[in-house]
């Protein structure tokens, strides 16, 4: 049986993650048009936007030993995006490798997340997906965020924005 440590990363962290993300989002980008699944893949694996990212959101992490095989970012309302609203806090990049998936690790970095916006005072907690994540979908309804409305097709993909009272 394999043991899953869970927690939250530190600058340490910064190259597995990167790894991570970029293995866990090339399983989605082989349903990509080339020219789409070139800048997913660019965009996952820039180490400048994920400096910038864990400078602005805390990031919880699960790991197999030294091997890291979950990741996901909670956002602290104030950081509005065209996307998101400035008093909403939200989640980035919800990553699990794919020989990781089905066990339970997406939906429990997703719980720590959710505990630690509410911890921290946040009043609504937003996140979006795409058709590419019908299974994210579903765990995002189980964990009780609602579907605020379509947003503009990216990457040549529909994407919906979710929201949860926190």
């Amino acid at each position: 049986m394999i043991s899953l440590q869970y927690g939250e990363a530190t600058a340490a962290d910064r190259a597995g993650i990167l790894e991570l993300s970029c293995i866990s989002y090339a399983s989605f980008a082989a349903q990509l048009a080339p020219e789409h699944r070139e800048t997913l893949l660019r965009n996952q694996g820039d180490e400048k936007l994920l400096a910038v990212l864990m400078a602005e959101a805390r990031t919880f992490i699960c790991s197999t030993g030294e091997q890291l095989v979950g990741v996901v970012f909670l956002v602290p309302a104030g950081k509005a995006t065209p996307v998101y609203p400035a008093d909403w806090a939200y989640i980035r990049r919800l990553a699990v490798h794919p020989d990781f998936r089905r066990r339970g690790i997406g939906r429990q970095l997703m719980e720590m997340a959710i505990v630690q916006a509410r911890a921290a005072g946040e009043k609504i907690l937003g996140l979006h997906t795409s058709t590419l994540m019908p299974e994210a979908r579903r765990m995002y309804d189980q964990l009780g965020f609602e579907l605020v409305r379509e947003l503009p097709v990216a990457l040549g993909q529909q994407y919906w924005l979710y929201r949860m009272e926190l």
